[in-house]
């Protein structure tokens, strides 16, 4: 499967989990939802988190360009993704 077609799958899950999570939340709060729905429901939710982790974990290798600019007056770096766009970065923590 290319990182595309994984992508899409996890939307397409995602958007499958958002669709039944209410009902599965009614049947939680009502204790009326069996045993098997749950299992189901459970199983659903890992099969999504192993494709997530599936689609982070081919990143490891990728190689993303930018730098690092003064954004002109907060005191914090920001990012440079490619050449246009900045993204904000968190200062670094200060211990008292």
């Amino acid at each position: 499967m290319n990182r595309h077609d994984l992508s899409m799958g996890i939307v397409r899950q995602l958007k499958d989990i958002n669709n039944d999570a209410g009902q599965f939340v009614a049947g939680i709060l009502s204790d009326d939802i069996s045993k098997e729905d749950q299992i189901t429901f459970a199983l659903r939710l890992v099969r999504l988190a192993e494709h997530i982790k599936e689609r982070a974990d081919s990143t490891a290798g990728m190689v993303i360009e930018g730098g690092v600019v003064d954004d002109g007056g907060s005191g914090r770096p920001a990012l440079t993704v490619g050449a246009i766009e900045l993204v904000d970065h968190p200062g670094p923590t200060v211990d008292d």
